[in-house]
């Protein structure tokens, strides 16, 4: 596994784009959105096949992003269509676009200069366009109507891993021409394209290669051709031959017909996941087991949201890259819907306050795999100017990194989701016990029995006193978080982790924690956890003159969800001795990683339940399921 490279790039007189490595341009030099037009969204019959489709979202795979020219003129007219055909059944855009050598964001800038009739469009896409970082980057465009997926990396390796159920509309066969970059046009990329094509599916390319035309047509494509665009002479299009009444059902691309769902849980994992299914027009129930919502693990005052990044590129690595780049965007949507919260990407400063992890910065600095957009090195003198108040180390400096509140988010969202159509919430309802019935799930509370048709549990600690969980590997870990009055720290103005974390003040007060107990019972406050929290702090940053007037004013302890390889479990359960009358969704273990993990886990939930292209790869995907605690359990 090794680190992207960005596209080495140059202009020529006309301002257009050039592929240094490849000696081939992005697009013509008028600009090239009518040979686009053309050659991608004509011969693919759009915008007239969004105006019939049946389902409630259409996807376009591309290959090869380059300056996003294809995308953005596909977006452009999404959007006419939609305001023409308010009412029309399809009413989402899925992109999926592969990258192996992503532009700078100065290079984009620079390229995407010239479309000026796309410029409200380009600057959306500047503004989500993320980190150089392999694998399947989701972009929310246009409030959720447009989805951006860039999967970057290699198109050969990518694609076997892009799951069925992303199987698409209209595929955009583009890249630098066969003879410059052979590497790309491979037998297994037309056998992929056809993998994740069904009848309907209809394919244009600029090119009437040899080794196009007969990788597709090997591949299972039936293809013409047709005129070229201006003074080319010919180009292909090509579509799936077999008529659909003629595959398995498992191969239809049928409208799929999601039952409500009923979560249990109250917190970041629960909320989310019923804003992202309400968003597909699947409606929820909340069951929540506290008076009011985040009152476990989510009810903290601040919580830091950046990403663990290890000194090697993993998969686990790249999942939090991932995981990162989505909750920007996602608290980012919010706040565009009218949600009110405490957000700061103040960055975060993560000290090397130990000798362990001075060793382990330095073994980052030296693989250099993670973009500077996500991580710097930095000086002791550096991480006081960053920081605005005096510390003794240096570290790394995560700038897109900050702050919000959590239990401010959640009420505010839980506030949203109850003025929408299909959501609806119970409180102080803790289901106890759950029996499988041939209708569905029995909901056994302390007063009553409910019923459910699909089932996502989002407990978090709570799950294994749940029968059908109890061998899962769940851990209950009691943390308490001090919140602090601190004079002297007024000026601090970043997130500063060590072995625990500070934040900036927030209503006059800074938190800091959090204690690890694996051996509480309750999760009543402690004197002794503030103390300690205090402690950890001094000693961590050698005691600096601003540590020594720290007033603890309040705190909250809860218990947290942690799986012992650190990751969440998501994905479809299969419990055994039930006979699984309807499906059953976990979304648990998300540890002290809520405001990271929660809303990917959420758009990928969300995304396999309705049966809409999954944000996540089938690999990652395997990740995360619990499958691996449960021979029998499926992703």
């Amino acid at each position: 596994m090794s680190a992207l490279s960005h596209a080495r790039i140059h202009f020529n007189a006309q301002g257009t784009p050039v592929a240094t490595d490849f000696d081939d341009i992005y697009f013509s030099n008028d600009g090239g959105l009518a040979e686009t037009d053309y050659v991608f969204l004509q011969q693919n019959g759009l915008p007239e096949r969004w105006y019939t489709h049946p389902r409630p979202w259409f996807h376009v795979l591309e290959t090869g992003f380059g300056t996003g020219a294809n995308f953005l003129l596909c977006w452009q007219r999404f959007r006419e269509y939609r305001r023409q055909y308010p009412d029309a059944r399809c009413q989402r855009l899925y992109f999926s676009s592969f990258e192996k050598y992503p532009l700078s964001r100065a290079d984009l800038t620079q390229a995407l200069s010239v479309h000026t009739e796309l410029a409200p469009l380009c600057q959306q896409l500047l503004a989500a366009y993320p980190p150089a970082t392999a694998g399947c980057q989701r972009l929310l465009l246009d409030g959720g109507q447009v989805m951006l997926d860039l999967w970057l990396g290699d198109v050969n390796a990518l694609l076997p891993t892009v799951p069925e159920q992303n199987r698409v509309d209209a595929i955009f066969l583009d890249g630098f021409a066969p003879a410059k970059n052979p590497d790309m046009w491979q037998p297994g990329l037309f056998q992929q394209l056809f993998r994740l094509s069904y009848p309907g599916t209809r394919l244009a390319t600029f090119t009437c290669a040899g080794v196009v035309k007969r990788g597709l047509s090997e591949a299972g494509f039936q293809l013409t051709k047709v005129k070229g665009f201006g003074k080319k002479r010919e180009m292909l299009i090509a579509w799936h031959p077999q008529p659909a009444e003629s595959l398995s059902p498992d191969r239809q691309h049928s409208v799929p017909v999601s039952d409500p769902v009923t979560i249990i849980g109250g917190g970041l994992a629960a909320l989310t996941t019923a804003y992202a299914l309400l968003r597909r027009g699947i409606a929820v129930t909340l069951l929540c087991a506290d008076a009011e919502v985040a009152q476990g693990a989510s009810h903290n005052r601040q919580g830091a949201l950046y990403p663990n990044l290890p000194v090697k590129l993993t998969p686990q690595g790249l999942f939090h890259c991932q995981a990162f780049w989505q909750a920007r965007q996602f608290y980012q949507h919010c706040r565009q819907l009218g949600l009110d919260f405490p957000l700061d990407y103040c960055g975060v400063l993560h000290l090397a306050s130990t000798e362990q992890l001075a060793e382990r910065q330095q073994k980052m600095a030296e693989a250099a795999v993670w973009p500077a957009e996500l991580l710097q090195f930095v000086d002791a003198a550096a991480a006081t100017e960053l920081a605005g108040v005096s510390l003794q180390q240096g570290g790394i400096f995560l700038p897109l990194a900050g702050w919000l509140a959590p239990q401010a988010f959640c009420q505010a969202l839980w506030r949203y989701l109850s003025t929408q159509p299909g959501f609806s919430s119970q409180f102080n309802c803790r289901v106890e016990q759950l029996s499988a019935h041939a209708d569905g799930w029995r909901l056994h509370t302390a007063t009553t029995t409910l019923t459910a048709q699909q089932l996502l549990v989002a407990n978090g600690a709570d799950l294994t006193r749940l029968a059908p969980f109890a061998a899962l590997p769940v851990n209950r870990v009691r943390g308490q978080v001090s919140h602090v009055e601190a004079p002297d720290l007024a000026p601090l103005r970043t997130v500063i982790c060590h072995k625990g974390y500070l934040t900036p003040a927030w209503q006059g007060l800074h938190c800091i924690g959090a204690t690890f107990d694996r051996t509480a019972d309750t999760a009543q406050l402690m004197d002794t956890d503030d103390t300690q929290n205090i402690a950890e702090l001094r000693q961590q940053l050698q005691a600096p003159d601003w540590s020594q007037r720290l007033m603890v004013n309040s705190a909250k302890a809860a218990f947290r969800a942690t799986v012992p390889d650190h990751l969440p479990l998501c994905g479809r359960y299969h419990p055994e001795n039930t006979g699984e009358p309807a499906p059953l969704w976990l979304n648990v273990g998300l540890g002290a990683r809520g405001l990271l993990f929660a809303p990917l886990l959420a758009e990928y939930l969300a995304a396999v339940i309705s049966g809409e292209p999954r944000p996540l790869s089938q690999s990652t995907a395997n990740l995360l399921s619990p499958a691996r605690f449960n021979k029998k359990a499926a992703t």
